[in-house]
């Protein structure tokens, strides 16, 4: 029901003229109607029979009829009025009640849009937590009335919760985070606010904090609780959150302030890998602002040319012949100079740049192949997949385009993935790899050992070599448990068909060794560092004679 037609209910009631519906007035005019009536009647009547009658008994009995005939029709002039009247007032009663009604209706309505209006300015409509415009009035409401009191913003995220939303679809990333948000809200304290401010991220705001050690053990067993297995459409997602948190008075005075610094500890908790809870501090700042510069300075890398590619030989223990090469990236910045891959590829991958790198990886390495002096048929070129492109849902569409357009021959290409890279996703990982293999490519599998479950995934991986970490090798000797562990990788992989690259051979009683324990392939400054393709044919030829 609209107010305007509520209105027009109302004006249909013609109460416009207050004065002509007030008792007085209408008492006075029914007696006013009442007495002209009886005058006209009276002498009008009175004057007519004399006029036309002069018999006296038959004016008498005219008199009696015309006393009678003037109460009829006095009754019946009384009850038009009033039947008039009392109708009007009925009809009136009755479309007052129901304009009331609607009215109530309309109010009710009206309290429920307000309601409906302030959820969806308030409240997220995914999770039903509070949003970041309510968060943002209630922390500044309390900074301004508290001022010397402690409080603190955690901000955090779901690890690697991009590559789910890419692999499994928005669908089962709304799913998840919904769960995510169910658990939260059953280890958050009353007076404490839990917000979803987009996609996978979240704010707690915790007030009124007495003891800043005891809040830091409530927020770490916070984490250690929403830390769990999540089961969506019947698969597993083992969900981990990285964290950061600003306090106040010490990191800002205001909401904006101490979200920005959270976001900054957050930032760098993601840095330092996942599951990380940081607190912020002001070198965080500069921090920041030099990884913004990086990845200005990154994204112009490709069309300024700053890239090149070094390759490392990597030897055949048994012959100790040169049969492959891994292909390493390197960027020389004009401002900045040589900036290692550690400080790059991972800014990369969370910035969306690393699609960009890897086709551009993928084409210089076609280009170096075909410009090969001798083209050898079991010589290969490793090139190493990151995580985030393995699990990517166009991978293998990426690359198929690649092929064609930079010609490349499979069959010469090892595609080295980590061991990280494959546990994000194993089922979707193993699918991957299984597409790969049938292209032609070779799959090797880098970093072995540095993940607590290698041995566990080993047999159902689609791999024909394993990479053993160089942090295997570093301490290597016949008295150490990194001499034993090597052993058994060997072994286990040889049991699989697997070949063996030991990665980081420095020194020729590392190599010894490898090579007792039947080590198929080797590579490490032992036999030479990495080099520019020009340098490493040189190399090649010289290395034969």
């Amino acid at each position: 029901m609209n107010q305007n037609k509520i209105k027009n209910e109302i004006n249909q009631l013609n109460i416009t003229d207050e004065k002509k519906l007030s008792p007085i007035n209408e008492s006075i005019k029914i007696i006013v109607y009442y007495a002209l009536l009886s005058f006209l009647w009276i002498f009008g009547s009175d004057l007519l029979v004399n006029l036309f009658v002069h018999d006296a008994d038959l004016i008498s009995q005219i008199q009696t009829v015309k006393g009678i005939f003037f109460v009829l029709l006095s009754s019946s002039i009384f009850y038009i009025i009033i039947f008039k009247k009392l109708n009007l007032y009925v009809v009136s009663i009755i479309k007052l009640k129901k304009a009331n009604e609607n009215l109530e209706i309309m109010n009710e309505n009206s309290i429920k849009l307000d309601a409906k209006l302030f959820q969806l300015a308030y409240y997220d409509e995914l999770t039903e937590l509070p949003n970041k415009i309510l968060l943002e009035e209630k922390v500044n409401t309390y900074l301004q009335n508290n001022s010397k009191k402690m409080m603190a913003l955690v901000y955090m995220d779901i690890d690697e919760f991009r590559n789910i939303n890419e692999v499994k679809g928005h669908q089962i990333g709304d799913e998840l985070i919904k769960s995510v948000a169910n658990v939260m809200k059953k280890h958050i304290k009353d007076n404490d606010i839990l917000c979803h401010t987009g996609a996978d991220e979240f704010v707690v705001a915790v007030f009124d904090i007495k003891d800043l050690s005891e809040f830091l053990s409530e927020i770490e067993e916070f984490f250690k609780n929403i830390k769990q297995t999540y089961i969506l459409d019947k698969d597993e997602y083992y969900v981990t959150f990285s964290g950061g948190v600003a306090l106040a008075p010490d990191h800002g005075n205001d909401y904006i302030t101490l979200l920005r610094h959270a976001d900054s500890a957050l930032s760098m908790a993601k840095n330092k890998g996942k599951d990380q809870l940081v607190i912020f501090d002001d070198e965080m700042v500069t921090m920041i602002t030099q990884q913004t510069e990086l990845l200005n300075l990154l994204r112009n890398a490709i069309p300024n040319h700053e890239f090149s590619l070094h390759y490392q030989p990597v030897i055949d223990l048994k012959d100790h012949s040169i049969i492959g090469a891994e292909a390493l990236i390197r960027w020389h910045n004009k401002s900045k100079g040589y900036i290692p891959p550690l400080e790059f590829i991972s800014l990369s991958e969370k910035n969306g740049y690393i699609k960009e790198i890897t086709e551009w990886v993928f084409y210089q390495v076609a280009k170096d192949i075909s410009k090969w002096p001798k083209k050898e048929e079991d010589f290969k070129i490793s090139v190493n997949i990151s995580a985030v492109m393995l699990i990517h849902d166009s991978f293998l569409k990426y690359l198929n385009k690649w092929i064609k357009q930079y010609q490349i021959d499979c069959k010469q290409i090892i595609l080295e993935i980590t061991e990280t890279a494959v546990i994000t996703d194993i089922d979707r990982s193993i699918h991957v790899l299984l597409q790969l293999r049938k292209m032609g490519f070779t799959i090797a599998l880098d970093d072995f050992g540095t993940g607590y479950s290698s041995l566990t995934y080993l047999q159902r991986l689609p791999i024909d070599i394993i990479k053993i970490d160089r942090s295997f090798i570093n301490n290597i000797n016949k008295e150490t448990k990194e001499f034993h562990v090597l052993k058994y990788m060997i072994d286990l992989a040889h049991h699989l068909n697997m070949k063996v690259v030991a990665e980081g051979i420095e020194i020729v009683e590392q190599q010894k060794i490898v090579k007792a324990y039947l080590g198929d392939l080797a590579q490490g400054y032992y036999y030479c560092k990495p080099m520019p393709k020009e340098q490493l044919i040189d190399f090649m030829k010289s290395y034969k004679n």
